[in-house]
């Protein structure tokens, strides 16, 4: 009695959607089970496992493929059929390891009803430029589909995946809505959190993940959604941003990016024993945050890390009480003289007419960038129909590839020096915040060292809030000098150099406490 022969069918999709259509998978189905029955063959049980969806274009996973290539080796079936040679592969590479391995294991390979001789070097060309052709059709399409997608994410349009969180999309008057309903919850949790509510508990109380609140809130609350083309076997890799109707006001994102910076320094949680300055105490020297620390005695010190890869030897440690009622005053000082603040922010403000060249600069640059991926694009498209030789594309996308990194580094570079340029109206409105801090304590019956902690607190951190123009963030630097230290207050509005302990005639100068003085801080 002659034994049957058993078939492998691969049948594949190259869509989730077409899986779960599956006309397809139902189309081939049909036709590997009449191939089969033609060539008086059997489908095993087993072997329909090699059946589902798998990305049509060359270098992408192929499970199934692979599965079925791995499987080959162990008599699992004798012959592998498809039902044309784009359902093998569509990746030429993969297809002549995949028959080397079939080959080798004796497995026999069919293409409908017709059996292609593994071992005859005409059919195997054949079969070869069957993939090579289906190949070529994948990529095309691909490049087709990307470049098609590419050019609606610049007119405005989502081009696939989800859209932003909280906003909507009418496909038929292409505009942009809002789903006010998560407008709402965002806006409340944007509230909750500068009012300092822990973000994990606003998320229970949304009733959404907390990882994709944060997103929202710091990431995706703005008018710019980035939506990102990376095809390396395409030479495709752009970002293009789309402007979309924002969840909260610019205002509001700021203080949301103030207040997330400043949790991983200042607010980041208090400490058992209360450190009026805690993480914004910094050695002068090695420019390392110094932490509280209370010894057995109860006093308070600043003291550097432990345990260090460099140790730093300028200093251990500065008590905690001489700098914290030093930079009080001094910020008392220049707080409270409404004069102090206006020269103060005079000089706060670098040079306008470098930071305007600045800016000039940075904006043809910037036009400079778009236009190379432009014309970058402009190359893609003269590639896909066929304009230029494979060697001339090569060439020219080399030099606008370099030309568009180093108009990128130029940019990058520009944005950093001007990332931290103080801007005079949010330096006045939180030199304002300060002097009410200062105001309020002035309508109390008590003075500075009798103001309760809440509010000291809330004082420094206003004078303490952001980075200076270099970048480094505001804050006391210290350094040992002599018998004592020297201190620098590098604050919201100047710096302030001073030295610990304070004397008691420097004390009586910066803090002359009497009624005059409370009456010109009202002022």
């Amino acid at each position: 009695m002659t034994t049957k022969l058993r078939f492998a069918p691969l049948i594949r999709v190259s869509t989730e959607g077409q899986e779960r259509r599956g006309e397809s998978l139902r189309t081939q189905k049909k036709q590997v089970q009449e191939y089969v029955e033609v060539l008086h063959g059997v489908i095993p049980a087993h072997c329909w496992k090699y059946c589902g969806q798998e990305h049509a274009t060359a270098g992408h996973d192929r499970l199934i493929l692979d599965q079925l290539i791995a499987d080959s080796g162990k008599k699992l079936f004798d012959a592998v059929i498809v039902c044309d040679a784009s359902r093998w592969s569509r990746d030429n590479a993969k297809s002549k390891e995949g028959l080397a391995t079939l080959r080798k294991h004796g497995v026999r390979f069919f293409v409908g009803s017709a059996e292609y001789d593994l071992f005859s070097p005409e059919q195997s060309l054949f079969l070869s430029l069957a993939v090579e052709i289906g190949e070529f059709h994948a990529r095309m399409q691909n490049l087709k589909s990307t470049i098609n997608r590419l050019n609606r994410a610049k007119r405005g349009i989502p081009t696939g995946g989800k859209i932003p969180y909280g906003r909507t999309y009418d496909s038929k008057t292409e505009k942009w809505g809002l789903d006010e309903e998560k407008v709402t919850g965002i806006r409340w949790a944007a509230e909750q959190y500068l009012a300092g509510k822990g973000l994990v508990k606003i998320a229970k109380e949304l009733g959404v993940n907390p990882a994709n609140l944060w997103k929202v809130l710091t990431k995706r609350s703005g008018t710019n959604w980035s939506v990102d083309f990376d095809c390396p076997n395409l030479n495709i890799k752009e970002s293009v941003s789309i402007k979309v109707p924002p969840l909260l006001p610019e205002g509001t994102i700021k203080a949301v990016l103030a207040r997330a910076a400043s949790n991983k320094t200042y607010t980041h949680g208090e400490s058992k024993h209360p450190y009026l300055l805690g993480r914004m105490v910094h050695c002068a020297e090695c420019g390392y945050a110094m932490f509280g620390q209370t010894n057995h005695n109860g006093l308070r010190y600043y003291r550097h890390a432990r345990h260090r890869e460099k140790p730093c030897t300028q200093f251990k440690s500065v008590p905690a009480p001489l700098i914290e009622e030093a930079v009080l005053i001094h910020l008392f000082k220049t707080f409270g003289d409404v004069d102090a603040i206006k020269q103060a922010i005079q000089k706060a403000v670098p040079n306008q007419e470098r930071v305007e060249k600045l800016r000039q600069q940075q904006v043809v640059t910037d036009k400079r960038l778009r236009a190379a991926q432009q014309e970058k694009q402009r190359l893609v498209a003269a590639i896909s129909k066929g304009i230029l030789s494979d060697k001339d594309a090569s060439e020219a996308m080399a030099r606008l590839r370099e030309r568009e990194e180093l108009l990128a580094g130029e940019a990058a570079m520009l944005d950093a020096q001007l990332v931290h340029v103080p801007n005079r109206k949010l330096i006045a409105e939180n030199a304002a915040l300060v002097h009410n801090v200062i105001k309020h304590v002035f309508k109390q019956p008590h003075h500075l060292l009798e103001m309760s902690y809440e509010r000291k607190k809330e004082l420094v951190q206003h004078a303490f809030d952001g980075k200076d123009t270099q970048g480094n963030r505001l804050g006391v630097y210290v350094k040992r000098n002599g018998d004592g230290w020297q201190f620098t207050i590098n604050g919201l509005l100047d710096q302030v150099v001073g030295h610990l302990p304070l004397s008691d005639e420097e004390r009586r100068r910066l803090w002359p406490i009497d009624d005059d003085v409370a009456k010109y801080a009202l002022h």
